[in-house]
């Protein structure tokens, strides 16, 4: 009896407590039928919840659909999907420190998280995932350590020399100009200590190309790769030291045949590379022959990476109007190559049913795409950009090999994954960042969209019962398709495009949708077949075809940027772009309310790049060579020389947001030399140099003293005009910019007198001096070796100079001064400490 009477307690406590559980049971059933799951499970002693008790405060609620959300994402394996977010963390912060982390600090690192992970297991979930990411954080840091350690030597000083090598590939321009990329045997008067391992050199003298293999000889100027052209900016020495190039220059004469002994015998893999370099060229040179001018030049970079053959115009148009990305074989090229075939494949297979019945068609047709992949990838020179798109399609093919799903964001974040412990340097790169953001946000986005679809399933159409109508659905739907996938992937690809080239695309849109059909259903299916009829001689008709379709797209471009081209948008500070990638993070990853985190990121990251938010940038800057210095000024930027370098120049003024180029005024009326030797500039220099060491052993000598009178004349014309640069000759200038006399100079003999005159002085020479005893700032080349390129910041508080007998107390403007490399000493700045002479590095304490 007791026992019967617990039984109906129970029974009567569970109707209570559980009436959603109740619509569950069978038709008819008692509640002796009832059953639950095991986090379903009611007892007798659970309190009954009240409406009022579930409803709670507006924290416990907000809690609570946290825990729900947070809940409904781990269920779908978002963890898994934020590895190789970690992974890359750890490989940028392994590239970004400024002295070595070294092999071993990571490799305990990843072993105690991992151990962690393993031992927190099931019972502690929380803190297995932590334990996780932080392996996967190490990971990455060990996979750019090992990667480091495969880099090359990279010059420390240009250098005029005699090279001798072997030619291990070589590219024409559009102006018959040769350039080699050498693997050097041997250095001549002089000897080099630290002989780069390859170096790229131009051949600008007309001669008989050396083919690939042969060895090469000739006189040659080595320049050293520079480092950023301003703080925060691409740093060209770095990708030199993971791509294997120790510096590059230029032949004087044209190069000889050297002789073949003096280079060691090749190995197989060297000969099999020198083979697939060999019929790069052939290729290269069959579509040139076909296709002369830009279009050939792009069918060349399209099939071989051969991008020397395209004109400057055609290359400025495509970048500002965002089709610049069909220059580089990416993920893009790689997928409509490998499609391409796949397609004919399956095609020509499904034509006989007796094969489709016995056989995996569409197996068999991934195979010959994965191996067309794999060959286009060897034929096109495998650069980083290259693998990792074929990395990604092989995740891809094999997903479809084993019949799952090809695009899904798990595949992407294999590919990511890969990429990284491959290629950890990749990750600090734009070509990276971008590819994967537009990928990643395509796959949600269209995602988004089929479930939007599926939804609808069962709805009528518009116009869906006629033919027209259909015909009519089907093109808006693929003009549709183009337009939002060019949106969403400019939208994705757009944040790193303004941090890492300071522009943005704008009318990026209609130029993808315009130009990208002609790329999809023209160029590509006709270059793939191009490649496959060339061993035959059949393959002009499909290169004319490639040739017209490369015509539209160039049209295109141009016609688009008549419109209007990109947008500078300047320097975008560091803050703002991890604000807004996290955000991109979370938006494409989550599928929850969670995403809108992700907005809220991105809009952070918006508010942080307005200018009221980050500072109006440097007021001067100074090459890493100090030859150019350039003063920000409410007119423009301007510089001491009349036509400055277009490559450094250009990136100054898209990192401050266009700013116009203003010329020096030249004063050639003033007479700037004095016969003698024993002059006051003399005296100055001596004078001031007083305590430091010597320094007129690293300048060479004049026949003539200069007057130093004539930095007078120079500050007083200044005044009259601020903010601009007044010269006597390329070597001596001086401005007057926000109250601070400046004077760049190359003379040696006008440091004193500079240093009296102004508050900053830029010497373009190697000089051991290294600070001004009247109190001016002083800049010289040699200092400049060590920290790279300045951005100088005037203070608004004044700063009291160090009286000297000579000279009365005064007071001069502060500088605050950014420099790129100063303080990091790794592997690809190391070359800046060496010492030559002594043949030693000089690194600080």
């Amino acid at each position: 009896m007791m026992q019967a009477n617990r039984s109906r307690q129970e029974h009567e406590t569970v109707e209570a407590q559980a009436p959603l559980s109740l619509a569950r049971m069978r038709p008819g059933a008692g509640p002796s039928d009832l059953t639950l799951r095991p986090q379903q499970r009611l007892t007798a002693t659970t309190p009954v919840m009240l409406r009022s008790d579930r409803a709670g405060s507006a924290p416990a609620r907000l809690w609570t659909a946290l825990t729900a959300a947070a809940e409904t994402e781990a269920d779908r394996g978002l963890a898994f999907l934020f590895l190789p977010v970690a992974m890359g963390a750890g490989a940028g912060l392994f590239y970004g420190a400024q002295r070595d982390p070294g092999l071993l600090g990571p490799l305990c690192g990843f072993a105690v998280a991992l151990i962690l992970a393993l031992f927190a297991g099931a019972r502690h979930i929380g803190l297995a995932r932590a334990g996780g990411f932080a392996a996967a954080l190490f990971a990455g840091a060990i996979a750019g350590s090992i990667e480091q350690r495969s880099g090359t030597v990279l010059l420390d000083q240009d250098v005029t020399t005699g090279i001798t090598g072997s030619v291990e590939a070589r590219e024409f321009d559009a102006g018959g100009r040769v350039r080699y990329l050498i693997r050097v045997i041997s250095t001549a008067d002089p000897e080099l200590g630290r002989p780069p391992e390859r170096v790229r050199l131009v051949a600008r003298a007309p001669h008989p190309p050396l083919p690939v293999g042969a060895a090469i000889s000739g006189r040659a100027r080595l320049s050293s790769p520079s480092g950023p052209v301003m703080p925060g900016g691409y740093d060209f020495a770095f990708r030199a030291f993971i791509d294997g190039i120790g510096a590059h220059g230029f032949f004087y004469r044209a190069p000889q045949a050297a002789d073949p002994l003096a280079q060691p015998p090749p190995s197989r893999l060297q000969a099999f590379r020198h083979g697939l370099r060999t019929v790069r060229e052939q290729i290269s040179a069959r579509i040139r022959s076909v296709l002369p001018g830009d279009p050939g030049g792009i069918a060349a970079t399209l099939a071989v990476s051969d991008r020397r053959g395209i004109s400057e115009a055609a290359v400025d148009s495509l970048r500002a109007t965002g089709l610049a990305h069909i220059l580089a074989i990416s993920g893009l090229h790689m997928a409509l190559a490998a499609g391409t075939l796949y397609m004919l494949i399956r095609t020509a297979l499904a034509a006989a049913p007796a094969v489709v019945e016995a056989w995996p068609v569409k197996k068999i047709a991934a195979v010959g795409a994965l191996l067309a992949a794999t060959a286009y990838l060897m034929i096109s020179g495998a650069s980083v950009a290259t693998q990792r798109a074929w990395v990604m399609l092989v995740i891809m093919l094999v997903a479809v090999l084993a019949d799952r799903p090809a695009l899904t964001m798990r595949n992407v974040a294999l590919a990511a994954m890969a990429i990284i412990l491959l290629t950890p340097s990749a990750v600090v790169g734009p070509g990276f960042q971008m590819s994967f953001a537009a990928t990643a946000a395509l796959i949600s986005a269209y995602a988004v969209l089929a479930a939007r679809k599926r939804a609808r399933q069962g709805e009528p159409g518009l116009l869906a019962g006629s033919m027209p109508g259909r015909v009519i659905i089907l093109f808006v739907k693929a003009i549709l398709g183009l337009a939002i996938t060019a949106l969403v992937a400019g939208l994705a690809t757009g944040l790193f495009s303004a941090h890492h080239f300071h522009r943005l695309a704008g009318n990026g849109v209609l130029a993808n949708v315009l130009a990208m059909p002609l790329v999809t259903f023209v160029v590509m299916p006709a270059g793939v077949l191009a490649l496959l009829l060339m061993p035959f001689g059949l393959d002009e008709w499909p290169l004319r075809l490639m040739g017209k379709g490369l015509e539209g797209v160039i049209w295109t471009a141009q016609y688009v940027e008549s419109l209007g081209g990109d947008i500078v948008v300047g320097q975008i500070p560091l803050q703002a772009t991890l604000a807004a990638s996290g955000g991109l993070i979370l938006l494409v990853f989550l599928r929850s309310w969670l995403r809108l985190g992700g907005f809220a990121l991105i809009l952070l990251g918006a508010v942080l790049a307005l200018p009221p938010f980050r500072d109006h940038g440097p007021d001067i800057l100074i090459s890493e060579d100090g030859a150019l210095v350039a003063l920000a000024g409410p007119e423009g930027l301007a510089s001491n020389a009349a036509r400055p370098s277009e490559f450094l120049f250009r990136q100054w003024q898209t990192a401050l947001r266009d700013k116009p180029h203003i010329a020096p005024v030249s004063l050639k009326s003033a007479e700037t030399r004095t016969a003698g030797s024993g002059t006051e500039s003399s005296g100055t220099a001596r004078s001031d140099a007083r305590g430091s060491e010597a320094q007129t052993s690293e300048v060479e000598g004049s026949d003539a003293a200069i007057d130093p009178k004539i930095l007078d004349r120079l500050l007083a014309s200044a005044a009259g005009e601020r903010s601009r640069f007044h010269c006597a000759s390329r070597g001596i200038c001086a401005a007057i910019h926000h109250r601070a006399k400046i004077i760049a100079i190359r003379e040696a003999a006008l440091i004193g007198a500079a240093c009296d005159r102004a508050d900053l002085v830029i010497l373009a020479i190697p000089v051991r001096m290294r600070a001004c005893h009247s109190g001016a700032t002083l800049v010289t080349s040699r200092t400049l070796r060590v920290t790279g390129s300045l951005a100088i910041r005037m203070r608004s508080v004044p700063v009291r100079s160090t009286a000297s007998p000579d000279h009365p107390r005064t007071t001069r403007p502060g500088f605050t001064i950014d420099a790129s490399l100063e303080g990091v000493i790794r592997p690809w700045t190391i070359q800046r400490y060496y010492d030559w002479r002594s043949r030693s590095y000089d690194l600080p304490n």
